[in-house]
């Protein structure tokens, strides 16, 4: 059974919602979108006997109940019960800042809530403010402007991508897991040979002074070859990604080739 939110792993994704909404946040409001963005599921969503609220709306109300922002430091409850809001303060922004690489990843890419949440506690429980570093697919697919501008996380990213292509290719060949599609035998070796992405069935990252090349061969079983079209699949219910084994079965059920 996977493990009841706390707390301290709604923390990161509060602070960030406050700075998306000019700093400050109601309560109601954190309710609605911290659902939206984490996707609780388990028995964070059975509802609490005699109340309208399930147990995940409670744990964040218990954000105000229990000082939890205060007892950080990172945000300030203001004004009055029902009409009031939570606001970021500087040291909250600077803790969102030295994490925003590491909870962008983790929210962009459909993670799991079980895989979500044991990451934020992850974040959480990093006590000697030790740099928590990502790799992320979607940094090497969209190339360009995140190149430039997050050029460290690419770098890693790179070299995760070229150790599982890699690991996964065979025979001279990479195809994707899913439908068996090869860039190579398709387009032709000068355009496809080599190229796949490479879906993250759970989160990856590495302290800043743990040793890389450990990291990425360690990572190797949560990774996947998928072509670009089984990739968008997956992801394509943000809220609910495919699991690969289910889109097999869909494939062989409805696939057609040429």
């Amino acid at each position: 059974m996977a493990k009841r939110i706390s707390e301290t792993e709604l923390i990161l994704p509060s602070l960030y919602l406050m700075k998306l909404n000019n700093g400050k946040i109601t309560t109601s409001e954190l309710i609605e979108k911290l659902r939206l963005i984490m996707k609780p599921s388990g028995e964070d969503l059975n509802i609490l006997k005699g109340r309208n609220d399930d147990k995940f709306s409670q744990k964040v109300r218990n954000l105000k109940a229990h000082e939890t922002f205060e007892r950080f430091g990172y945000a300030k409850y203001k004004g009055e019960a029902r009409k009031g809001f939570v606001e970021i303060t500087n040291d909250g922004k600077n803790h969102l800042k030295r994490n925003k690489e590491i909870l962008n990843y983790l929210l962009v890419n459909d993670f799991e809530y079980s895989d979500l949440t044991e990451n934020l506690r992850e974040i959480e429980k990093n006590k000697d403010d030790r740099k928590i570093q990502t790799f992320d697919e979607n940094i090497i697919i969209q190339e360009g402007i995140k190149k430039v501008a997050q050029v460290k996380v690419y770098e890693r990213s790179s070299k995760l991508r070229n150790y599982a292509i890699e690991h996964f290719t065979k025979d001279g060949h990479i195809s994707c897991e899913c439908c068996t599609f090869d860039f190579e035998n398709f387009y032709g070796a000068d355009i496809g040979k080599g190229f796949i992405e490479i879906h993250h069935t759970k989160p990856i990252f590495q302290y800043e002074d743990s040793d890389t090349e450990k990291t990425v061969e360690n990572a190797l079983k949560n990774l996947a070859p998928v072509c670009s079209n089984c990739h968008r699949m997956i992801h394509r219910n943000w809220s609910k990604p495919l699991e690969i084994q289910y889109l097999i079965g869909k494939i062989e059920q409805y696939g057609i080739y040429r």
